[in-house]
């Protein structure tokens, strides 16, 4: 992306600041800072923040180890090195007053220690401004999503012969990531699920020592990272011929699925998509089994804003992008979920996993 990119985007948050009676705010997770400066940095436990305020002033403080990568980011930069009282730098670039709007993927140690040089500020959580500005993602962005839904797209589809009884999770899982790594992607967006069986219950199974059997299901959910930008998607498969229950379930999950992707148009409210997806899982009987959101905001953070769930009464916007995956899992049986991510279009959306068939896979 360009560099005039990421000062629209400072540009942006001021004006948004202009709105409301926040003087400034503090950026300062990974994640944030990537999406007004084009690098990623972890500082861990070093104070690496951008602090922006309404009147204009920008001024990002970081250690001088960081230098290097963050010259050419073009900010204004207070370097500081081990040693330095990195806070009063920070604190120095707030305003006298007022309310200050703080990530709050922060470390609280860091707050703390600002809050002791800056007693004549209010404190407030950022991340509303923050969350209000990346949940529509711009043209940039969209590609970078789609190009990296491409990438899991091609995985999944390749991955899918190499499910067959006799397999452990793990083994199928160490399969998995070497698929990604020939994708040229070494970092994924969260630890794969395979969960094969009654493991396919847990909805974050994390894959160990069962072995894949015949008239199991087995849940697929993986994602990678292109260019800090994840993908996600999930699928069930039957390894030889399901029950007539086991078919039920799932046909019944693909059902509130595609209805909610369905759904999905501007102006609809988040609550309503849920509602509508959630209403066919109660109406099939398994209601009791649907037992987490229908869906999550994916960008730089693969869970990100917006939550499609019950009470976010917030208007869906073209450019948001988000999951939609129901799911029944019957402990102690077995557990069926499907996930695509969709793009939010002027007159419904586009689901960029639709490649990938939702089916009911038999595999021998």
């Amino acid at each position: 992306m360009s560099a005039n990119r990421y000062k629209e985007r400072i540009t942006k948050l001021q004006r948004l600041l202009e709105q409301t009676d926040v003087e400034a705010v503090i950026v300062a997770s990974a994640a944030n800072l990537f999406y007004f400066t084009g690098v990623w940095i972890e500082a861990h436990e070093r104070l690496l923040a951008l602090a922006v305020r309404r009147n204009g002033a920008v001024l990002l403080v970081a250690p001088d180890l960081h230098r290097g990568e963050l010259d050419p980011v073009g900010l204004p930069i207070v370097y500081w090195r081990d040693g330095d009282d990195a806070a009063k730098l920070l604190g120095d670039a707030l305003p006298e007053s007022g309310a200050v709007g703080v990530d709050e993927a922060w470390p609280s140690g860091h707050l703390l220690g600002l809050m002791k040089y800056r007693t004549d500020v209010s404190w407030t959580g950022g991340a509303d401004l923050l969350g209000k500005l990346r949940r529509v993602k711009d043209r940039d962005e969209l590609d970078l999503l789609r190009e990296s839904a491409s990438a899991l797209n091609r995985v999944m589809q390749s991955f899918v012969p190499l499910i067959r009884e006799g397999r452990s999770e793990a083994e199928l899982l160490e399969e998995l990531q070497q698929l990604w790594k020939r994708e040229g992607i070494r970092e994924l967006s969260f630890a794969p699920t395979v969960a094969t069986g009654p493991n396919g219950a847990n909805p974050h199974h994390t894959p160990g020592d069962a072995v894949v059997r015949k008239g199991d299901l087995i849940i697929i959910d993986t994602g990678g990272k292109l260019d800090h930008y994840c993908s996600d998607m999930t699928r069930t498969f039957s390894v030889g011929e399901p029950s007539e229950e086991q078919r039920t379930v799932y046909e019944l999950v693909k059902k509130a699925h595609l209805e909610g992707i369905r759904a999905v148009r501007p102006g609809a409210a988040f609550s309503d998509i849920d509602r509508i997806v959630r209403g066919v899982i109660e109406e099939g009987g398994y209601g009791p089994y649907f037992t987490h959101r229908t869906g999550h905001g994916i960008g730089i953070d693969v869970h990100e804003e917006p939550a499609v769930q019950d009470g976010n009464g917030l208007a869906i916007e073209p450019g948001m992008v988000f999951s939609i995956e129901p799911g029944v899992y019957l402990p102690g049986k077995f557990g069926v979920r499907i996930e695509d991510i969709v793009i939010v279009t002027e007159d419904g959306c586009e689901s960029v996993n639709d490649v990938v068939s939702k089916e009911l896979r038999v595999l021998g």
